[in-house]
């Protein structure tokens, strides 16, 4: 098992179920791949995988089995409403629907901007009230094109398409298909579609999320390898060879892989990989982000009389006081960029990326200025082992490789939540690693 990730320890933990002996490896020094809570930032905020949703049913029923408690935190968005700051203006939320930078009309001025991509995007998507395996069928093809020529199609301006796509978690709208963005939303409808009345939309492990790989982990018979990072993988005829930068080679009768998309890339696969199979792992990218975690001095809304958080169009997209302490107070802040704008930081050290968050938001918010310290750099992109937050589909990229992500070697099977069909997110993981261990059980 070549992945201590959601998906790699549960297809373990299944395979053990059925009387198989599984060995996991895992690069980094601790599990859990991309679900990581960052204690050393108050409150223990999650730095990925940070919602288990009402559909979440594999996950709902590992954490029950695994004797770890799940409860629904206070609140898992922003504690305040959102100072937005749009063209080197502030605007507030009530000021938005009558506003002069506001591009829409009619009703849909009432569309706040952090908003929009949701709404217009799935408002009126194809994908509504369909089964959740649709996106990957033929009749769903022509939405596989560039986002922004979905928006434009629906009449929508230049400026509201511009700031639909300020935040993004894939790279731009421009390069994003619109069937995936549809499905993105599909797939979050139909787990509150699960909600029965009074229950809360989003739960979390009592603890933090990272508890429930490191409770899984603990649950095999055989420790994971830590440290340990494969860069090569030989299907044989017989059983297939991994082999480690520690010049170890594991013997096994299958090896499961779920290293996310951009990393297979850096492994020596004998025989090659397949086509498409091969060409989707050169092509396919993963969406990229970056947080900066900060300790607060003082409430520096107090001063200025506005809205903690803010999410604006500049280089900082989201500021925001995170409610995570434990008297539900305020624990720190984040400014949170994902997409094209993430890209920026790739070139600064951590000290420099605080520097530049703190002086921009200065320029646009006085108020901020020495109000704020570094607690940490979060990017799953900066992880060698990591790729980017998750798997994001360009145009034409479903139609070519949709259905071709669960295809492998005679010895080898791939899983990650990137080949998920039903699912996404952690729960995708789950999904994965269940049908990567039903088929090795089936190969047997």
């Amino acid at each position: 098992m070549v992945g201590a990730g959601l998906a790699g320890l549960h297809a373990a933990m299944l395979l053990e179920e059925q009387g198989l002996e599984v060995q996991v490896i895992e690069g980094r020094r601790r599990v859990g791949g991309r679900v990581y809570t960052l204690m050393n930032v108050p409150g223990g905020v999650e730095a990925g995988g940070e919602v288990i949703g009402a559909s979440y049913g594999r996950m709902i029923e590992a954490a029950r089995k695994l004797k770890l408690e799940l409860h629904s935190p206070k609140t898992l968005a922003p504690p305040t409403d959102w100072m937005y700051h749009i063209g080197g203006q502030a605007i507030r939320k009530d000021e938005w629907p009558t506003h002069r930078a506001n591009p829409l009309s009619g009703d849909d001025r009432r569309i706040l901007p952090h908003q929009l991509l949701q709404t217009l995007m799935y408002r009126d998507a194809p994908l509504r009230g369909r089964s959740l395996d649709a996106w990957l069928t033929p009749e769903f093809a022509r939405w596989d094109i560039p986002a922004t020529d979905y928006l434009r199609a629906k009449g929508h301006s230049a400026e509201t398409i511009r700031l639909a796509g300020i935040v993004v978690h894939t790279d731009r709208l421009a390069n994003t298909s619109a069937l995936h963005e549809m499905r993105r939303y599909h797939v979050g409808d139909s787990s509150r579609g699960n909600l029965k009345p009074g229950q809360m939309e989003g739960l979390q492990v009592r603890g933090g999320n990272s508890r429930m790989p490191e409770a899984m982990a603990r649950s095999l018979r055989r420790p994971v390898a830590l440290g340990k990072a494969a860069w090569s993988i030989e299907s044989g005829t017989d059983g297939a060879i991994v082999r480690c930068t520690d010049d170890t080679d594991l013997r096994a009768r299958f090896a499961v892989v779920s290293m996310p998309m951009p990393r297979l890339r850096d492994v020596l696969f004998q025989p090659t990989l397949p086509e498409p199979l091969a060409s989707a792992v050169r092509e396919i990218e993963y969406g990229l982000s970056i947080q900066v975690h900060m300790r607060l001095r003082e409430p520096y809304w107090d001063k200025d009389g506005l809205p903690p958080g803010m999410w604006t169009d500049t280089g900082i997209e989201r500021f925001t006081p995170l409610d995570r302490g434990p008297d539900g107070g305020i624990s720190s802040v984040i400014a949170f960029i994902n997409g094209a704008e993430a890209r920026r930081f790739a070139f600064m050290s951590d000290t420099q990326c605080f520097e530049y968050v703190t002086a921009v938001a200065a320029r646009i918010r006085p108020s901020t200025r020495g109000q704020l310290e570094l607690l940490t750099i979060q990017s799953c992109a900066r992880d060698p082992f990591g790729a980017g937050d998750w798997v994001y589909w360009q145009p034409g990229q479903i139609v070519r490789f949709g259905n071709h992500l669960r295809e492998g070697l005679p010895h080898v099977v791939f899983c990650g939540e990137h080949t998920a069909i039903m699912q996404r997110g952690m729960e995708g993981a789950f999904e994965s690693g269940e049908r990567a261990a039903l088929d090795v059980l089936e190969r047997i």
